[in-house]
């Protein structure tokens, strides 16, 4: 799984407010255009929303992309390699000890199609129903599925993940899917697609498979970015 470590941190450059979202939010239901972003739900139960409010002007949680451009697979892989998508979440540095939460799209372009990985991004994520990963190898990953990392305490080197672990009864759903593209004159300045959807799932701890999260009634609103 991805730890936080091969993760790339994007700071938000714009000042928010203290009206920012966190995870004691009494409601796993979310109205997703009060949020910029955010992944929400039940932890065993216990609602939780991690994400940034529209209207706030302090950064509650910023979000985290890992491996959305690096083509360094393609050039081992020519033929058979592919590249994982990564997007999540991850709190302020000034009250960092809380979860943190990413989605992995497995394999979602394959180094031996035609087009190149920019050209595809945006139809890398339809409108569908999608499976959780058995494995997240980017030669012989489970392609066009998903993995859930997720840590409570963004301190701690404690993690759970799907990876491996029975989603009998799980689902994962993108119900929406955007193209955000920023286009100045001719040029495209960035690649990105907003993905929205709801999902449930189990959570195994790394170390002891025996610990296991569940996770129902999830929500999310991210920005896929391609960079």
């Amino acid at each position: 799984m991805k730890k936080l470590s091969i993760l790339t941190l994007l700071l938000a450059t714009l000042m928010f407010s203290a009206c920012s979202s966190d995870d004691s939010n009494s409601e796993s239901d979310v109205n997703n255009d009060d949020y910029l972003y955010f992944i929400s739900g039940k932890i065993n139960g216990e609602p939780f929303v991690y994400g940034q409010k529209e209207t706030a002007t302090t950064l509650d949680y910023s979000l985290l992309f890992s491996g959305n451009s690096i083509t360094t697979t393609c050039a081992y892989y020519p033929d058979n390699g592919g590249l994982n998508y990564a997007i999540g979440v991850y709190p302020n540095f000034d009250n960092e000890a809380r979860p943190n939460m990413s989605f992995d799209f497995i394999r979602m372009y394959l180094c031996g199609s035609e087009d190149s990985a920019a050209q595809m991004f945006n139809d890398a994520f339809p409108i569908s129903s999608y499976d959780y990963a058995i494995s997240d190898n980017v030669v012989n990953g489970s392609t066009g599925d998903i993995s859930v990392s997720y840590s409570p305490d963004s301190t701690v080197e404690e993690w759970y993940s799907t990876l491996g672990g029975d989603q009998s009864g799980s689902n994962f759903e993108i119900t929406s899917s955007t193209n955000t593209n920023v286009i100045f004159g001719a040029q495209t300045i960035e690649i990105s697609q907003l993905l929205e959807g709801n999902f449930s799932l189990k959570l195994y701890n790394t170390e002891n498979p025996t610990d296991v999260i569940e996770i129902t009634e999830g929500q999310f609103k991210l920005p896929m970015t391609f960079d």
